[in-house]
This record gives structure tokens, sequence and C-alpha cells, in this order.
């Protein structure tokens, strides 16, 4: 009979044992889970109040996936003596990358097979969250089994949904008639949605917008490229959009700074079209349902 040839054993997480000790015999020939850093407190006089203050400071002594031998396990064990090392987690694998955290919430596009293909356009801070995120919403939203075929991370841009098409048909015309002298007559007139008998189902553009600040003086002129979705009804509204979401921003500057008594350059502020295209999205998850699963 013929002899089997060795396999090669797989290691997966599956296998790993992980244990967090403070006993020597217990981290000896094992791997360090995370980075090790000693901390300890250190009390300095604030020279102005004459009070005592307490500041936290720490050092990296060991990275994570060193393998803990007798000499590691020392300087370990000194530490943990001293009192500036309480416990250590080790793991029989070494492993030596980790996963980084974000606080931003960035773009996804996930594609749901329900009855029929739908994607969604959504934030998170994580691929993970993002799953999350697109299961709580379908099974909210839609009836019957359903399968997540596609998440994929976009590189940063701003989303805006088009609020003005609840709005009194007046407010969208002052907003119009306030960047008058961005957009030609017919253009306004398609903002206004003029000679259309039915509102057309929104779509998400995507804007690469040419932004330019200018401020009193001609040498303040700023100019600077941005990219944003919108979802609205055509791409001169997108415009009109992005125009009253910076300016707002700008608004919202101005009034931070003059609450903390700080003066504020206002500039005056104009977004034109370098290139737009649509995006096949059926649906935008609302920044509030992402919000609530945010790791802070």
């Amino acid at each position: 009979m013929a002899k089997k040839k060795n396999q090669t054993r797989v290691e997966t997480r599956k296998d790993e044992i992980r244990v967090t000790t403070r006993d020597l015999k217990q981290m000896l020939n094992k791997y360090l889970v995370h980075n090790l850093f000693r901390k300890w407190t250190e009390d300095f006089m604030d020279q102005d109040t004459g009070e005592v203050v307490s500041i936290e400071r720490n050092e990296l002594i060991l990275e994570a996936g060193t393998y803990l031998g007798k000499e590691e396990c020392s300087t370990i064990n000194f530490y943990i003596q001293e009192g500036s090392i309480t416990e250590v987690e080790v793991s029989n694998q070494k492993r030596m990358a980790f996963e980084n955290d974000r606080d931003a919430l960035v773009p996804y596009i996930a594609q749901v097979m329900l009855d029929k293909k739908k994607k969604f356009l959504l934030k998170a801070q994580n691929i993970d969250q993002a799953r999350e995120i697109v299961k709580d919403y379908t099974e909210l939203n839609f009836k019957g089994p359903y399968r997540i075929t596609l998440l994929k991370e976009f590189d940063y841009f701003t989303i805006l949904v088009d609020k003005l098409s609840v709005t009194p048909i007046d407010e969208i015309g002052k907003l119009a008639i306030e960047f008058s002298d961005l957009y030609s007559e017919e253009q306004i007139k398609a903002l206004m949605g003029e000679g259309e008998e039915d509102i057309p189902e929104p779509k998400f553009y995507n804007i690469e917008a040419r932004i330019i600040l200018t401020g009193p003086k001609e040498e303040d002129k700023e100019e600077i490229n941005q990219t944003f979705v919108v979802e609205t009804y055509n791409a001169e509204r997108a415009m009109l959009i992005i125009n009253k979401y910076l300016n707002d921003k700008q608004d919202e500057l101005e009034k931070a700074a003059k609450e903390k008594g700080r003066e504020f350059d206002r500039k005056i502020i104009h977004a034109s079209i370098e290139q737009s295209s649509i995006i096949p999205v059926n649906s935008y998850i609302p920044e509030e349902f992402s919000i609530a699963y945010a790791e802070k």
C-alpha cells in the first residue's frame, strides 16, 4: 500500500487558542496578540495654578506577533512586577496584521438580490458594518428571501439628497433666483420643473465639481475640485443643490467663528460641473440609519 504524502497543516482562526494571563508559563512559546505597552502616570506641577496635574504615559515594549521566548517573558515579568503591565493576551498563532479602525463614515455600494437586483448607496465605517446596515434596511423595507451579492467601498465623496423636491415650488423658485447668475432661463425652467407633465424619477448623479472661492481681494481666489453624488432629477438641479450645500456649510463655519469671538473671511462660492455621470443605484440608505451603527 502506498504511503500517504505528508500534508501541510493549514492554520485558521478555527484552531486559534487565546489566553489573557500574567502567568509566565502560559506566555512561554506563544505569540503576542496586540502591541504591548507599559503604562504609568507622571505628576507635574502647573506653574500657573500650582496644582498637580497627572498625565498618563505609555511606551511600546513588544509588537503584535512577537514570539515570547524566555528573554521576552523575562522582560514582561519585569514590567508586571513594576506594575506598568497588568496582563498579556497571547495566542498559539502568529498574527501580525490588524484591522485598522476608522471613525469616519465612508461611501459603499451594495447589491442585493431580491425578486430582482437592487443597488443601494450607503455610508459605513467598515465592510462588516456596511453588511449589517444593508441587512437591517433590507429586512425592514422589503419582503421575501434576499442575498447580498456585492459590497464595495468607494473613494470618499459627499452624498446629497434633493430635499427641494418636498418643499413648496416657491421655495425652489427663490433658490433658483438666488443663483440666477449661474443659470440660463432654460436651465431655471428645468430646475423649476416647468414643461414637464410628470415629475421624473430621481437618479444618482456623480458630479465632479470645480469650486471657486473668491475673497475680497483678487489674490484670495482659490480653486478646488470635489466629488458629489446627488440624488435628483437633472445635473443642473444637482449643481443648485451643491451650491446651496457649500453656502450652508460656510454659514455654519461663520456662525461657529462668531460664537468663539473669531473673525471670519466670508467668500463668494461658485461651483460648476467638470464631469457628470449617472450611478446605477436604486436608493440611498439614509445617513441616520448608518449613524445608529457608528462606533465611536
